[in-house]
């Protein structure tokens, strides 16, 4: 792989968290790192990582303290984020209603990932199973273990 790799949140919320996948999206992650990939995202990245770590917290699942560090782990990572968010909406619009999502927030990692013509690498296995067929260039973390 010698493109860009779009990471979506789930994928960095499983290095970070405890999730079944961590130890493969970790490894993932430093291999990214390693072989110095640019690494992107859309802009909702930042919005999603600091919800689902505001959740676990709420939840008890983490303590202020450990919430507040994961999210500037996040906020600091390599991740380049994509700028021009106005251009990215059409074609995550049409992914959406390409591949019947109801919301376009995952077709936003999708778009920056075509649009790049790089890959898109995810811990959403739903994401995943619903454009597979039709975009090879998608992949869940489970199939690098």
């Amino acid at each position: 792989m010698s493109g860009p790799v779009c990471v979506d949140a789930s994928l960095f919320l499983s290095i970070v968290l405890d999730d079944p996948h961590q130890a493969t999206a970790s490894r993932l992650w430093e291999d990214w790192l390693s072989a110095g990939t640019q690494l992107v995202a859309p802009p909702l990245f930042y919005a999603e990582i600091t919800s689902v770590i505001r959740l676990s917290n709420h939840r008890g699942e983490l303590s202020p303290l450990a919430a507040h560090e994961i999210l500037s782990a996040g906020l600091s990572s390599p991740v380049e984020i994509w700028q021009d968010s106005r251009a990215l909406q059409p074609r995550a619009f049409d992914l959406a209603v390409r591949f019947g999502q109801p919301r376009a927030y995952d077709a936003q990692y999708l778009a920056v990932a075509e649009l790049l013509g790089g890959e898109l690498w995810t811990a959403d296995r739903r994401l995943v199973n619903s454009v597979s067929s039709h975009l090879p260039w998608v992949h869940y973390v489970g199939e690098a273990a």
